[in-house]
């Protein structure tokens, strides 16, 4: 094969988990060519990756898909790979120059016999890996990649030096969540920052989007030094003062994903989802431990109760327990 497409329209962590494929798939093929598709939000962490050839953005509005046709009907794939991608992509299929289309997701659009089905809990990587194997490819790569710039390190250093922390050490604590049944409480958070802060000479990156600008700034107030908030950085920006965290803190988000790429060591909270899923993948326990939300001895993301916060079980103490042990 001489030209492969990849896709992944869907979410952070749907697009970083093909990574570990399509390094399988250039070392395999070094002569091929690897594009990629995703959101805009997630290209730049695609920058600089001596595996891909070409990134294109993917917009779901069919009005803004115009110009990405153009690009698409101008290159011809051996094969198509469908690794994480929502129902209106189905309107892209014609576009594609390729009759060798795979997906492990299930549409009445995607021939079945090109279709992977799973049983039980299989890791979003490991499906992925399996898809490159259904093709002829070795399966045996599993770690995410990033490839991060020594100016993007520069950038993290200077940016960290202006807001007073310089060479502090520093712990990462991601307080982001797509919704808020799905954010552990920002008091808790609060209580771990005040507790990192005692612990030596650390300082607090607190981390999130702009939509968690609010609860951030919140916390923030609440100490008089060493504790910052990066909700308003660039994603690869944010990227590189998660690889240089002593300690990244975190619930299953995109975020995490990133720390997860670069080996932050990190303790990773689930509440809805389960780690089998969209934890660590073969990942050394002690950089990474998980801490699953658990109620009368049944973890949450199997019964799924409505209207509860998922995150309410994991207790300060859950946390600063395994946090304080990566910290020693």
């Amino acid at each position: 094969m001489k030209r492969i497409l990849v896709v992944c329209t869907t979410g952070m962590g749907d697009a970083l988990w093909g990574t570990p494929a399509i390094k399988a798939l250039k070392q395999a093929r070094p002569e091929a060519e690897i594009d990629i598709m995703v959101q805009p939000s997630w290209k730049a962490l695609f920058e600089d990756n001596p595996n891909i050839h070409k990134i294109f953005s993917y917009e779901p509005l069919w009005t803004k898909q115009l110009l990405l046709a153009f690009k698409l009907l101008l290159r011809k794939y051996d094969c198509s790979l469908l690794f994480h991608v929502n129902k209106d992509f189905r309107r892209m299929i014609p576009l594609i120059r390729c009759n060798n289309i795979w997906a492990h997701q299930k549409f009445s659009w995607i021939a079945p016999d090109k279709t992977l089905i799973f049983e039980g809990r299989v890791h979003g990587i490991r499906r992925r890996l399996e898809v490159i194997k259904k093709i002829g490819f070795p399966s045996d790569s599993s770690a995410m990649e990033i490839f991060l710039t020594d100016r993007d390190r520069k950038t993290a250093q200077e940016f960290l030096k202006e807001k007073g922390i310089g060479d502090i050490p520093f712990v990462y604590v991601n307080m982001g969540a797509s919704l808020a049944h799905k954010r552990w409480p920002s008091e808790r958070f609060s209580e771990v920052t005040r507790r990192i802060l005692e612990t030596g000479n650390n300082a607090v990156v607190l981390g999130g989007g702009p939509e968690e600008a609010d609860i951030i700034d919140d916390v923030c107030s609440k100490f008089s030094e060493r504790v910052i908030s990066v909700y308003d950085r660039p994603i690869r920006a944010n990227s590189a003062l998660i690889e240089k965290a002593r300690l990244m803190i975190t619930t299953d988000t995109g975020p995490m994903h990133i720390g997860l790429a670069l080996k932050t060591p990190m303790v990773a909270l689930f509440g809805p989802t389960h780690p089998d899923e969209s934890g660590p993948y073969q990942i050394d326990a002690s950089l990474c431990k998980v801490i699953q939300s658990i109620k009368d001895g049944i973890p949450l993301c199997e019964t799924r109760p409505p209207d509860m916060n998922y995150f309410e079980p994991i207790s300060v103490e859950d946390v600063w327990e395994q946090a304080s042990a990566l910290l020693s």
